[in-house]
């Protein structure tokens, strides 16, 4: 199965709208849990993304990253690939979401 990307251009404010759902498709709430996220390329870079909780009930959060730092994410000839997941933590109990892809994209305009 391939691994769901998005693509975002380096040095823009990154902000991503996510919502965590269990297998039936339903939002699971969100309060109690620790919540943490990394975006990495190989072991060479890696940035430890903002998370802010929107709307507990709906599962709802958002990742983020100031375009300050993502004018810092890595780019190679035209395109980098970074990997991201979410790690969620319930009183000791660690899920980590699937795995996606931040394909990160030169900024024409500076």
């Amino acid at each position: 199965m391939a691994l769901k990307s998005i693509n975002f251009k380096r040095g823009d404010t990154f902000s991503l709208l996510c919502t965590r759902k269990d297998s039936a498709g339903v939002a699971i709430n969100l309060t109690g849990y620790t919540i943490t996220s990394t975006a990495r390329v190989g072991t060479s870079f890696s940035d430890n993304l903002t998370v802010t909780v929107t709307n507990a009930v709906a599962g709802q959060f958002t990742l983020s990253e100031t375009a300050a730092n993502t004018a810092n994410w890595p780019i190679s000839s035209d395109a980098s690939i970074m990997y991201c997941d979410v790690q969620f933590v319930l009183s000791g109990v660690v899920k980590s979401s699937e795995t996606f892809i931040i394909n990160v994209i030169e900024d024409i305009t500076i």
